[in-house]
């Protein structure tokens, strides 16, 4: 299998067909195709991987995973997806380096995340901490190096 990631935000139609595929239903908690394009606009950084492999169509996306915030201060990781025919291949950690390399150099920059159970360890790989207590939220901080 060959993959190609590219740093973008997917199209409306490429974010519903990936949500629709792991059954993320945004319609039915009222969500429409409006609201959906300004928070893909209003994203900051993104990540989409397509599978290279000709299935009839120009890109096949297979993952996804973008920040919702700003590009200065904080940072949100949603939508964090990889369909399950792909998944345990490396391509959610690929995405998360390519991720974390856009907003490495932001000093000070907060970026956070609410896990699954299933998902804390593969968040904590990439440095995230788990607050304390028994809020699932996690976090990560990137601080300036020091020389």
């Amino acid at each position: 299998m060959s993959f190609e990631y590219l740093l973008k935000k997917p199209t409306l139609e490429e974010f519903k067909i990936l949500r629709e595929a792991v059954d993320w239903d945004l319609e039915e908690k009222g969500i429409d195709d409006e609201r959906i394009m300004n928070s893909l606009k209003a994203s900051p950084y993104g990540v989409c991987v397509y599978d290279k492999q000709d299935y009839g169509r120009h890109k096949y996306l297979i993952g996804m995973v973008r920040v919702s915030g700003d590009d200065g201060m904080y940072g949100y990781i949603q939508d964090t997806t990889v369909l399950k025919d792909y998944q345990r291949k490396g391509i959610g950690t690929k995405m998360m380096e390519l991720l974390l390399e856009q907003v490495k150099n932001l000093d000070g920059y907060l970026l956070g995340t609410c896990p699954s159970k299933v998902s804390v360890e593969f968040y904590s790989s990439f440095g995230f901490k788990k607050r304390e207590g028994t809020n699932p939220f996690m976090y990560l901080e990137l601080e300036k190096e020091k020389k």
